[in-house]
């Protein structure tokens, strides 16, 4: 009898406590609803370095096509209460599971982290090359070279995780060399890149090569770019040591920190004065120090992207470069500047100008194409750009 009361008691006491995990429970979402309908929208994550998606306006044809229901699905993702504390614990979470690929990254030895490179998109690959094979025979009397940067992932494969695939970015150049016409140079630095793979030639926490590796990328390239006299000697400045990059936002994991540098020539006498498309004011620094307070510090050289940059130098052998690049050739530029008169920088992404008529009103006499290689394999911006009237 008194084991039968026993287990009576024992079940109430069951029910109970699970009753009251579940008013507990209901409670926490109803609570979390409550803060999600209080809090402001977030514009902005810092943690994920993006713009977050704000509440969608609700449209007939919104709502026949599903599109209204996934921007709100997104909506309620990207503006959920405690979000970033909650992709934090995620990634400890998988951490302690021994999982190393976070959202596209892979976190790999002494805490860099590398993203993993996409496949090639082969239409658009093929319309950037066909573009600049067009666009050598349309200024055969131009020096055209490119430069296409392999990824951190591809040059730095002792720092992979165990057994972690990893694209052959070696096969991707040699495709790239062999259906470049004959007046175009490749400039492979795969081989000087892996070299000094140890040096902090790529950030830990963002997905550029650091000035450093730029620095070993323009001496191996100085000659094929028929640069006399390129020095190798540089003063450094630190000019930050909290850089936390696009893959420490991509991965949620921010355990890593780097030092962005700037590289200064040594017993090299020169001046230059710069401008943009979102500043016509000449300036004499490609350095941006207001950008060394934001999170992107990165975006101190040149002060991030723009449609054209214009770099006159006080150099007058008559040399103008037009280079047409990605967000690798900020800081490989300033390298450059010494050795010619002009610099004009194109990000294809937005100029939407004719080429052509450039080239011709400023006398170019260099073309250099600068992409990294995942870049160059899927953004066929660069085509436009070159193809438009």
């Amino acid at each position: 009898m008194e084991l039968k009361r026993g287990k009576e008691r024992r079940r109430k006491e069951n029910k109970n406590l699970h009753r009251s995990m579940a008013w507990c429970f209901a409670g926490l979402v109803l609570l979390l609803v409550a803060a999600g309908i209080i809090q402001p929208d977030k514009k902005t994550s810092d943690e994920e370095n993006r713009v977050l998606t704000t509440f969608p306006k609700p449209g007939i044809e919104t709502i026949k096509n599903k599109e209204y229901m996934t921007a709100l699905e997104d909506y309620s993702s990207d503006q959920f209460v405690l979000r970033d504390l909650w992709i934090r614990l995620k990634v400890r979470c998988d951490l302690l599971i021994g999982k190393r690929e976070f959202n596209g990254v892979y976190l790999g030895k002494k805490k860099y982290l590398m993203q993993i490179p996409v496949g090639m998109d082969e239409k658009n690959t093929e319309e950037n090359l066909e573009a600049m094979n067009r666009f050598r025979q349309a200024n055969s009397d131009l020096k055209m070279n490119a430069l296409i940067v392999p990824n951190a992932a591809y040059i730095m494969k002792d720092y992979l995780p165990l057994g972690a695939p990893v694209r052959d970015q070696g096969e991707d150049m040699k495709y790239i060399k062999k259906q470049l016409s004959g007046g175009i140079g490749l400039i492979d630095i795969t081989e000087t890149l892996r070299k000094h793979a140890d040096e902090g030639i790529y950030y830990k926490t963002d997905h550029h090569w650091t000035s450093r590796g730029a620095a070993y990328g323009f001496g191996a390239a100085a000659k094929q770019l028929e640069i006399e006299g390129a020095v190798s000697d540089y003063k450094i400045h630190t000019v930050a040591t909290d850089f936390s990059g696009t893959l420490a936002s991509k991965s949620g994991y921010h355990k890593a920190k780097d030092t962005v540098e700037v590289y200064q020539p040594e017993n090299v006498e020169y001046q230059y004065l710069v401008s943009d498309s979102d500043n016509e004011e000449r300036r004499p620094t490609i350095y941006d120090r207001r950008a060394l307070e934001e999170k992107d510090k990165y975006q101190v050289f040149f002060g991030g992207n723009h449609a054209i940059v214009d770099i006159v130098t006080t150099n007058d052998n008559q040399r103008r470069l037009l280079i047409f690049k990605d967000s690798y050739a900020n800081c490989f530029v300033p390298f450059l500047i010494p050795y010619y008169s002009e610099i004009i920088m194109i990000d294809a992404r937005y100029y939407y100008e004719n080429v052509h008529t450039l080239v011709e009103n400023k006398a170019i006499t260099d073309v250099l194409f600068l992409y990294n290689m995942d870049t160059f394999l899927n953004d066929n911006s660069l085509a436009d750009v070159l193809t438009g009237e």
